[in-house]
């Protein structure tokens, strides 16, 4: 639905893993945003953030899906370009510039003006749109948080997690909580023995809260 007299206006990234595995996620985020009357925008010619294919040393895969990127979110006017993926987020935040210093094919303006304007979910809706305990009909039941590898040490946004879930429901600390749950991309993949011994811990950790639910903002760690 259009969202009448809009607060601001933004662009979902999507990301693999929302877009094609937890597509739910996006629908329930924009319900959250078109709530507080900020208008949602999902432009179709994004692609992939490039974190894979910069792992795999593919730049010159990752300078073509960063160019087809910043293209496809030019020129909607957003204010902001939002993610539900931290591993996303710090990518398109902090490495497009280096990934495409003297590419040539986009500008260094237009670079820095994509970057600037990328934000996770959680930081745009404590800090931009102020989401609190009056945006939410709390619960009373207990939740706990996994913080991703990428959001609390590449964003330094976990807290604002946190403070989400306490607005809406009975937050319950984890033990190690930023520590990494083991999925790590292809790390689960070329080190199964490690990364199940990784996810153990965690789900004893999790385990020892009684919390009902454990929530997180990395659809890797949702999979794993």
């Amino acid at each position: 639905p259009k969202v009448l007299n809009p607060v601001m206006r933004v662009a979902i990234f999507a990301g693999c893993a929302q877009d094609f595995i937890y597509p739910e996620h996006l629908i329930a985020a924009c319900k959250v945003l078109e709530a507080k009357k900020v208008a949602v925008d999902f432009p179709m010619e994004q692609t992939c953030c490039g974190l894979p294919l910069d792992m795999m040393g593919q730049r010159k895969g990752v300078q073509k899906v960063a160019v087809q990127n910043i293209k496809a979110f030019a020129s909607g006017g957003y204010d902001y370009i939002v993610t539900l993926c931290a591993s996303c987020c710090s990518t398109l935040k902090k490495h497009y510039a280096e990934f495409l210093e003297k590419s040539g094919e986009v500008s260094e303006a237009a670079v820095k003006n994509f970057s600037e304007k990328v934000i996770d979910f959680s930081t745009l809706c404590r800090e931009k749109l102020g989401m609190g305990e009056d945006d939410f009909t709390k619960i009373d039941e207990k939740v706990t948080f996994h913080a991703s590898c990428h959001q609390c040490r590449a964003l330094g946004a976990a807290q604002h997690s946190r403070d989400l879930i306490a607005a809406a429901a009975d937050y319950v600390p984890c033990f190690e909580e930023e520590v990494c749950c083991g999925f790590g991309g292809t790390y689960s993949v070329k080190f199964p023995e490690i990364s199940a011994e990784l996810l153990q811990k965690k789900m004893k950790n999790i385990s020892d809260t009684n919390a009902t639910r454990i929530v997180m903002d990395c659809p890797g760690c949702v999979m794993q």
